[in-house]
């Protein structure tokens, strides 16, 4: 019998973008219920760290390194995983282009740099298309696997900032739902994960409270979401208790979608009938 703590014994996970954030935390995750664990990205501090934790509580980890605006270095850090580990089960695409220098410059349609809306796509559209393009062929060799983008909010609605990371984002809600359709017959299931407002250790420090404060007004739960949070979801798509889950966008965002866009309005204007009874 399968121990239930552990769902992902014996599967393969490479994460990329895995040294920190986010894809620290699903890495971290997915080792810890039995994943052999690839850890994909620039090769630095962060990424030998968390093969360091994951080997020092029992797991198995190896990180590659890997630029998913080159093909080659996708196509190469696939096939050392799979000569490593015998194969590969579950890719995390989470690598994305983020940054507060990187992200300084999407600000305004009419004034955008055509050369950075490119470098946006390459990275967070392009990279993960070509990411799933080559863990796709192993996976079925595998019978079948699971693959999970990591998604965004911007992605669902227009906003003043960030209008080509958002636009990105809206891209890989089809990119997911074509996976899914070509290869669910042969056993892949793709899906992405919508994710919201998620206080990274970068964000929590360049965040100013005020504004936090401000976010959370909006968010029907009582806490801004953590990079934990996320890496639950990744989980369990890319177990077999997901078995039916494949073609979705699964928001993850704290209920900051799903209500009125005059929620947080409401709300003090209520306060206030009620303290002035």
């Amino acid at each position: 019998m399968n121990d239930v703590s552990r769902p992902l014994d014996g599967k393969v996970a490479m994460v990329t973008g895995g040294g920190t954030g986010i894809g620290r935390a699903t890495a971290k995750l997915l080792a810890a219920r039995g994943a052999r664990l690839v850890v994909a990205g620039p090769m630095d501090d962060n990424l030998k760290s968390v093969v360091a934790e994951v080997e020092a509580s029992g797991g198995s980890a190896l990180a590659i390194p890997m630029d998913i605006t080159v093909e080659a270095t996708i196509l190469a850090g696939m096939a050392r995983a799979v000569e490593h580990f015998g194969g590969l089960d579950i890719l995390h695409a989470n690598a994305a282009q983020v940054g507060a220098d990187a992200l300084g410059k999407d600000g305004l349609i009419g004034d955008m740099d055509a050369d950075f809306w490119d470098r946006t796509m390459q990275i967070n559209l392009r990279g993960s298309m070509l990411s799933a393009k080559h863990a796709v062929p192993h996976m079925l060799k595998r019978g079948g696997g699971s693959i999970v983008f990591t998604g965004s909010g911007k992605g669902l609605l227009g906003d003043l900032d960030f209008p080509a990371y958002g636009t990105s984002k809206a891209a890989l809600l089809g990119l997911g739902r074509y996976l899914a359709t070509q290869y669910g017959k042969q056993g892949i299931r793709a899906n992405v994960v919508v994710v919201g407002l998620v206080m990274t250790q970068a964000l929590h420090d360049n965040l100013p409270p005020a504004a936090q404060d401000a976010m959370r007004e909006h968010h029907l739960t009582p806490d801004l979401g953590r990079p934990e949070d996320i890496a639950e979801v990744v989980a369990f798509l890319a177990s077999d208790q997901a078995r039916f889950v494949t073609g979705s966008a699964l928001v993850a965002d704290g209920g900051f979608t799903a209500h009125s866009a005059v929620y947080a309005d409401m709300r003090r204007w209520a306060a206030m009938a009620e303290a002035a009874e």
